[in-house]
């Protein structure tokens, strides 16, 4: 089954269930799941950007060339 991040909720609905999981990590366990190779890589970018840990400047911020 190939799935995409807009069918998150229907693999959301799958795991709901699993036991050692609260609401949040089961949400993003399903939207990681569900996401294809690409929207996982620019999830993971989107996330380091929002951290100032992505692009040009980060070089310069950690004091490292």
């Amino acid at each position: 089954m190939k799935t995409t991040l807009k069918d998150w909720p229907k693999v959301h609905r799958k795991l709901k269930g699993m036991p050692g999981l609260d609401e949040h990590e089961t949400i993003l366990f399903a939207r990681f799941a569900a996401a294809t190779p690409d929207e996982r890589w620019q999830m993971n970018v989107n996330y380091l950007r929002s951290l100032g840990l992505w692009g040009r400047s980060t070089a310069k911020k950690s004091g490292s060339r």
